[in-house]
Parts: C-alpha cells; structure tokens; sequence
C-alpha cells in the first residue's frame, strides 16, 4: 500500500507539473485570476496594444521630421533665389543709371557709313563715360540684342569679371578688352569679354547667333563702337563656339597678312556661312561669352567696315 500511495503521490506530482507547464504554454491565452493568485497579471493583448502605440508614434514623428526639412529646403532655395534676383537687379540698375548719364536718348541722329545713312537712337558723352570710369574704352552698341554697354581695360582679366563699370561688386560684371592687347580699340584684334547672364543681360543674348535665320533678319549683321570723337561699324562675319583657349584669342599681330590669314581661318569655323569676306580686313572684333553650362565660349566676330566722326 506505500507503494501504491507513493505512486498515486508521484502520479499527482507529475500531473501538477504538467499542469504547471501547460499554463506557462497557454499563459498568452489563459490567465490566472488575480482573486485566486493574490497577484496582477498582464495578458499578451495589453504588451500588444503598447507596442502598435509605439510603431503608430514613429512614422509621425518621421512625417514631421520630413516636413521641417522640406520647409527648411524651401526657404533656403527662396532664400537664394531671392539673392539672385535681387543681384541682377541691382547690376541692371547700375547700367541703366550709366546709360542715362552717358546716352541722350532723347536725341537721336544719324551718320553715314559705308556710304549709307545710319540711324542712331542716341547721343554718346564720352567725357560723361570717363568721369565715371577712367579706365573706360568706349560703349559697345548691338541693336539686334539691344546691347548698350561700356567697355574697359584694364590691368587684369579678373577685376571686372565681378565689378561693374563703376567698380561696384556685382556678378554682372563689366565688359572689357584683353588686357594683354595693345592699342585699345584700335587693336588688330580686340577681344572683348563679356558674361552670358541667365536674365539676358551683358552678354547674355549673344548666343543668338547660333541661328542662321536671326542673323540673315535685316540689320542683325552689324554692330558698333563708340570712342571719344567716332562711331565704328562692324559687320559680323563669323559665330561658333570655341573652346577656353584657342586661336581664337590669338592678338597683336605684326602684319595685316597675318591678321587676314586669321579672319579666314576664323570665318570657316562659323556654325553657318555669313557670306562675308575677310580677305582685306583691316581689323577684327571678337566677342566672347560662356556658354550656358561655362565650359566652352560662344563667339561673335565683326570686320571693321568703316567709321564716322561724331559732330555733336
């Protein structure tokens, strides 16, 4: 009977174990009563309900995240182009204020060049120009573009890449004459820089050219100079595109030969043909600008075609 009775005892022992561990196993599915237990249980459900509080916080907080960072993307981007704007602007109004001081345009005139009379919707004061800048050169007048600019040279090809005229800082810059050429305007090649602005200005127009038909439009063949006594005529004979350095910015040639040796070769790069000739050219203007995205240079070349004194 022990036996019997420790049996029964062993069999109640392994049956309470098992029972045991059958509640650890079912422990998410049954729960002991807290009045039975004398102790608080917590069911799976409520571990579940915190944790998808959590997960629903994160993605929140991380919209919240993305949207101050976008506004700050905005603002910045407003910001900046704001200063753009604001940049161009206020190097307009410098050329406008100089135009107003060096151009009467309220008296237009005329002169005649290359046996044609020319109208001028201007009067230029080069003494006006001077007592603004001395280092001036002259005012650069394309009617096809409406370029209206002062020239400079001087000691550096840098000053006025971020200067204007009247030596205010400003990214339009000023145009001006390779400072390595001697002789100013009366060089054999004038080479004068100018940048391509993304709001037109300075000589951000130039790359028209590029375009056969707006070249052959009456009147967009020719450009001209204005010094202190005389306006020059050029008419356009070639426009490509070059690269940073090459023959196009070759200058002071010794001989006349020389200089009409490169007309030629510069002529046969143009991206169509003008049907100009260079054989007896006696002076070259280049222009030169970058191209949109700054890695080649846009060209425009003009052959002296003749001058007239100014009488006013």
């Amino acid at each position: 009977m022990n036996n019997d009775k420790e049996q029964i005892t062993s069999n109640e022992k392994s049956e309470d174990v098992l029972a045991d561990l059958s509640k650890d196993e079912h422990s998410g599915e049954e729960t002991s009563s807290p009045e039975s237990s004398g102790k608080k249980t917590f069911t799976d459900t409520d571990g579940s309900d915190s944790v998808n509080a959590d997960v629903a916080a994160k993605p929140s907080i991380l919209r919240r995240i993305i949207l101050i960072a976008a506004i700050c993307v905005f603002c910045y981007s407003a910001f900046m182009l704001f200063q753009i704007f604001w940049e161009y602007k206020k190097g307009n109004d410098i050329y406008d204020t100089i135009q107003n001081q060096v151009l009467d345009t309220d008296t237009p005139t005329s002169v005649t060049l290359d046996d044609e009379e020319v109208e001028i919707p201007f009067v230029y004061d080069h003494k006006q120009l001077l007592s603004i800048n001395s280092e001036g050169l002259g005012y650069l007048y394309i009617p096809s573009i409406d370029v209206r600019l002062p020239m400079v040279q001087s000691t550096d090809n840098d000053f006025y890449l971020t200067h204007t005229f009247n030596k205010t800082a400003n990214k339009n810059g000023c145009l001006f004459e390779d400072y390595r050429i001697t002789g100013g305007l009366s060089a054999t090649n004038v080479i004068i820089y100018g940048h391509n602005m993304h709001n037109g200005s300075m000589f951000g127009k130039l790359s028209r050219y590029d375009d056969e038909s707006f070249y052959y439009t009456e009147g967009h063949d020719m450009f001209y100079i204005y010094t202190e006594n005389k306006i020059m005529q050029y008419r356009i004979f070639s426009a490509y595109i070059s690269e940073p350095v090459s023959d196009t910015y070759t200058f002071n040639f010794s001989t006349l030969s020389g200089l009409q040796d490169y007309a030629r070769s510069m002529k046969a790069l143009s991206i169509y043909n003008t049907g100009v000739s260079v054989d007896d050219v006696s002076q070259v203007v280049t222009l030169s600008t970058c191209t949109s995205d700054g890695s080649k240079r846009f060209i425009v070349q003009g052959a002296y075609v003749g001058e007239a004194l100014l009488t006013y």
